[in-house]
């Protein structure tokens, strides 16, 4: 009876593992697909198979290819938000991922996938925020703060993230925010126009003492 039953456990797991080896090689067929398609110029065909090709599990290097080419889609039809967005979940699935010569020499798509690198992100977020285009300027804000930029870009960046939570009335978030550029840098003071501010100004001060 044992011995049955070990039998068929080993068959349902090698049933199980055949499955998954068997999707993730469809996978990658839809991805490959999407990329013949991408190179022979049908972007609306590529975006679907590529999209599909995420949804059915690829591995990391796979997924950010995918999303790579998915920003290149968004940035060629003039969608610079989705592009950032598409880039941004290429990076997270492989953080040291960078374009080809001939990709990263595009005049639309290039210079967008660097202002979202390491500091290109974060003076991108500096950017958008001053142009009051919150939204964007908080997710380029906390893709410089994954992608590890220095301690003192990180600061900067996490209390401009304070900074808009705090203008959107996410008290909780705005003070963990200020806590977590405090851990950094103690020491750390607001501007004279950002300490003067009637939301954020004594938020911030009333964490100072409880660092």
């Amino acid at each position: 009876m044992r011995l049955a039953a070990a039998v068929l456990f080993f068959i349902v797991a090698g049933c199980a593992q055949l499955q998954e080896l068997t999707q993730k090689a469809r996978a990658q067929a839809t991805l490959a697909e999407g990329l013949r398609n991408f190179d022979a110029g049908d972007h609306k065909a590529a975006a679907t198979a590529l999209s599909t090709s995420i949804k059915m599990g690829l591995g990391a290097e796979d997924r950010a290819l995918a999303h790579r080419h998915l920003a290149f889609i968004h940035c060629s039809a003039g969608r610079e938000a989705k592009c950032r967005e598409e880039f941004r979940k290429a990076l997270a699935a492989h953080p040291g991922m960078q374009l080809e010569a001939a990709e990263a020499g595009h005049p639309v798509w290039g210079p967008i996938f660097r202002s979202m690198s390491g500091p290109g992100a974060l003076s991108a977020g500096l950017k958008q925020y001053e142009t009051g285009d919150y939204e964007e300027s908080a997710k380029s804000l906390q893709g410089a703060i994954e992608l590890g930029v220095p301690e003192k870009q990180r600061v900067n960046a996490h209390k401009h993230l304070a900074f808009i939570h705090c203008s959107a009335n996410r008290v909780g978030q705005c003070r963990d925010e200020f806590r977590k550029a405090l851990a950094i840098d103690p020491a750390l003071e607001l501007d004279a126009a950002e300490a003067g501010h009637p939301v954020w100004g004594p938020m911030f001060r009333s964490l100072k003492p409880a660092r």
